[in-house]
């Protein structure tokens, strides 16, 4: 800052006043100062600026992520809510290793970021806290959640998700719905069906628990083996919701190895809107998890909490979207 101050003809303080925008220089001398910065190649010591503010524009995700099939798009609305106040995002990847988490956790924290999303990277699922105590550390947890910590976690609604597909398929007149789920040890099988068959039953059309499926896996394979099984009945569905587009892959196969029509015989609903579903014959109605705004919501309650906001404990669910095709709507 001196070396700009001395070529510019101007005090330190004037070159600071320019670095950090105030309004009290004029244009002229603006202009020469910012000529000078550009000339001699100047950038601010943000490491210094952070010693001295004790804040370093910096927040870090620590995901546990071993898929990546969400982790992108909850990234990237983590980076634009950062993006609008101007802060840098860093990422960690623990793969679910408690000593890994501790160890990025020690690097993050010597790095003095401002806060820390911590993230599954592919199911919801309660988790203990922090490998590391984060006393004077803002932090949220994203597409997971803790059990006892004072901070808010970010969900999607899982059961509202539910309810959209089943209002969607009564309203086309389907009335034996088959239900594929997924495996009974995730949280988002028992929020989906609870939506699915709520919602069918304050319409008056309760679901046959007959044709509720439980899947071992999320794989087509699985989708393929139940539908079928479903189709072999005197008194097959009508419509098909499965709890994910792998499954719903599986089940649009063997709807079309019948020589079934769809969405005429049978009408077709996922849930996730993988970047598959639009691909498939014919592209596939699917309710879309609503990632992007779920990083979004935790990047904004981490910088809320960094700019001095209270934090407590709180389910944040994110509601769902319907992406209508041709699976349902020809």
């Amino acid at each position: 800052m001196r070396d700009v101050a001395t070529v510019a003809g101007v005090s330190t303080a004037t070159v600071s006043k320019v670095l950090n925008d105030r309004p009290d220089v004029g244009p002229e001398v603006r202009q020469r100062v910012l000529d000078t910065i550009g000339r001699l190649g100047y950038r601010v010591n943000t490491v210094a600026r952070g010693l001295r503010s004790r804040t370093t524009d910096t927040i870090a995700i620590l995901t546990d992520d071993l898929e990546g099939i969400f982790t992108t798009a909850l990234m990237r609305g983590v980076e634009e809510a950062a993006s609008a106040y101007d802060v840098s995002v860093l990422l960690a990847n623990s793969y679910g290793d408690p000593e890994k988490e501790r160890k990025h956790l020690r690097r993050l924290l010597d790095r003095q970021v401002d806060g820390l999303i911590i993230m599954s990277g592919n199911r919801v699922r309660p988790r203990s806290g922090p490998a590391l105590p984060l006393p004077d550390t803002p932090y949220v947890f994203l597409y997971e959640y803790g059990m006892s910590e004072p901070v808010p976690s970010i969900l999607p609604d899982d059961c509202g998700g539910a309810a959209l597909a089943a209002e969607h398929l009564l309203d086309i007149g389907r009335r034996r719905i088959g239900f594929i789920n997924g495996p009974a040890s995730w949280e988002a099988t028992a929020d989906r069906l609870d939506g699915l068959s709520a919602t069918l039953r304050a319409a008056g059309q309760p679901l046959d628990p007959t044709l509720v499926h439980h899947a071992t896996t999320w794989s087509p394979e699985d989708g393929y083996r139940l539908t079928d099984a479903m189709l072999t009945r005197p008194d097959p569905p009508d419509a098909i919701f499965c709890a994910s587009d792998d499954l719903a892959t599986g089940a649009l196969a063997a709807i079309h190895d019948r020589d079934l029509t769809i969405p005429g015989d049978v009408a077709v609903v996922g849930f996730d809107d993988r970047s598959l579903a639009v691909h498939q014959r014919p592209p596939l109605t699917t309710v879309a998890l609503p990632l992007l705004e779920m990083g979004r919501v935790a990047g904004q309650r981490l910088l809320s909490a960094v700019n001095g906001a209270d934090q407590h404990h709180e389910l944040i669910k994110v509601p769902c979207e319907l992406k209508v095709r041709a699976s349902t709507a020809p």
